[in-house]
């Protein structure tokens, strides 16, 4: 099965934040529905944070933001317990993307 073919839970530590479920790919992202998990709420400001400052384009101010997860630990797990560490995920809390 490729990525695009498997739901994928994100986790920062142990937390769940999230899942992300694919509806596409271009080049190395992977876009996503993004439903949330039971940690999201301790975590939105963070990966909001991180969106915006990408979407604007503002490359330190992402660095910044997403590096603080990154040091919290992000996770990537398919349900057959694939799984990726540090990947890079920009959601707003509904839609989002990823690349691994």
């Amino acid at each position: 099965m490729s990525v695009l073919d498997k739901v994928w839970h994100v986790y920062v530590g142990q937390s769940w934040v999230g899942t992300l479920t694919p509806t596409g790919a271009d080049g190395s992202w992977y876009y996503a529905d993004f439903s949330q998990g039971d940690a999201w709420g301790n975590f939105a400001p963070w990966f909001v944070r991180a969106a915006e400052a990408f979407n604007a384009g503002d490359e330190a101010g992402w660095q910044s933001v997403y590096g603080q997860l990154m040091l919290m630990g992000i996770t990537l797990v398919a349900d057959d317990g694939e799984s990726y560490h540090n990947p890079t995920i920009i959601t707003d809390g509904s839609s989002g993307c990823f690349a691994v």
